[in-house]
């Protein structure tokens, strides 16, 4: 009987990681609250469940368990919790609940870290506006203020004085499900996003890309180069500093994405979740820059599989890049030239996730970006002039009046 594999989210982020698991020759379940995800139709089951409220999950899963022989859970998106909970319930391999609930919790994850000695900015959870002020004046303007427990930046801003912080405090906290938010020390510096694999212990690379960012105050990273610029030697630094914040955190055996930011006083971990990167990462521009499936490598792993490290072998040396386009705010009116941008040389995928009719806010967090272009080239310089055609090439005609 085939091994079955409980895939939390159906987007279109989490198609690939659908399809690594039919070439597995798995019997794939994939779960989302939309009874119309785009992943449902590469899967054996589409389930319209909720993956974040996933006591329902778990209940069908404990109940079907024997029936579709499922073997592992793979969290598809921010959902480390969740996948470790089902796991748990299951009797399956993986991450700790606990682990997982402090991958998910910034503030219990920078409490370990900085307990650990592990290199992060300094920061405090606080609870009302008068918290963060104190808070605040101990570290210096500006700040970061952050929500506790959520993703794509939601409620993150640099506060540059005093008269921005309250604003900022109440929209972390209504993007938290904890009552509460970060205030943390402002460090400056390039970042980059870092796949590892834990292995009984050990760290397993899957690489490092060079991550970009517009939109200041709001932390928006605009897209990433895949692989990183930097030396072998800083590369190795970096993955020690990423390596202590897993193990730090319990993470033993699993994938741990890190958040990086390379400082004058060396390299400092920002965030942890327990699962693979979202934005096109390990989907997309890794496959594309160096041959390695991170994706695919964890499968393996959850099952037991000990030649999952071969995933993990680089087998060509290309650049990638995945970018994300900014119409100006307001409704759509037409969308220009997508077939012209999708046929360009290197352009791999575009990805619309707004259409006509709809309408764009202000860009304030990553869940805002509306579009996204993934190339790839044989040469860093030649990725951003194809992007740039891609720019001219692909139109937004705009309503501004309803922005």
């Amino acid at each position: 009987m085939k091994k079955g594999i409980l895939i939390l989210a159906a987007g279109p982020m989490q198609i690939p990681a659908i399809l690594t698991a039919r070439e597995l020759g798995l019997f794939v379940i994939a779960a989302d609250r939309n009874p119309q995800a785009p992943g449902f139709r590469f899967a054996d089951i589409g389930l319209g469940l909720d993956v974040v409220k996933y006591a329902a999950l778990a209940d069908w899963a404990v109940a079907n368990q024997r029936q579709y022989n499922i073997s592992a859970v793979f969290a598809g998106a921010d959902v480390a919790v969740a996948a470790a909970h089902i796991n748990q319930r299951l009797g399956l391999p993986g991450i700790p609940l606990d682990v997982a609930e402090a991958s998910h919790n910034k503030a219990k994850m920078k409490q370990r870290w900085m307990r650990d000695g592990v290199p992060t900015p300094g920061c405090e959870e606080v609870g009302s506006a008068s918290e963060a002020r104190r808070a605040a004046s101990r570290y210096g303007y500006p700040v970061m203020v952050k929500a506790v427990d959520n993703s794509a930046s939601r409620g993150t801003k640099v506060v540059r004085d005093e008269n921005e912080l309250e604003p900022a405090v109440e929209n972390a906290m209504r993007h938290s499900t904890t009552s509460s938010c970060l205030v943390e020390q402002f460090v400056e510096g390039e970042e980059q996003s870092v796949e590892t694999i834990m292995h009984n212990g050990e760290q397993l690379r899957a690489g490092i890309v060079d991550r970009h960012y517009d939109f200041f105050p709001y932390p928006i990273e605009v897209g990433h180069t895949n692989p990183t610029h930097l030396p072998a030697q800083t590369q190795d630094r970096i993955y020690r500093v990423v390596g202590d914040a897993a193990r730090s955190l319990g993470i033993g055996s699993g994938p741990a994405k890190a958040d990086m930011i390379l400082t004058k006083q060396g390299p400092m971990i920002l965030e942890m979740p327990a699962r693979l990167s979202g934005g096109f990462h390990s989907q997309y521009t890794t496959p594309l820059a160096s041959g390695m499936n991170p994706i695919r490598a964890v499968m393996r792993q959850s099952l037991g599989d000990e030649r999952f490290q071969e995933d993990l072998i680089p087998t060509k040396h290309e650049f990638s890049l995945c970018h994300a386009v900014f119409p100006p705010p307001g409704r759509i009116l037409s969308i220009q030239g997508y077939e012209a941008a999708q046929a360009l040389e290197g352009v791999t995928h575009i990805f619309l996730y707004k259409q006509v009719g709809e309408t764009i806010e202000s860009y304030q967090n990553c869940a805002d970006r509306p579009c996204y272009v993934i190339i790839q080239a044989g040469s860093r310089e030649k990725l951003w002039r194809i992007l740039d055609t891609v720019k001219k090439t692909l139109h937004f005609e705009m309503d501004a009046n309803c922005a």
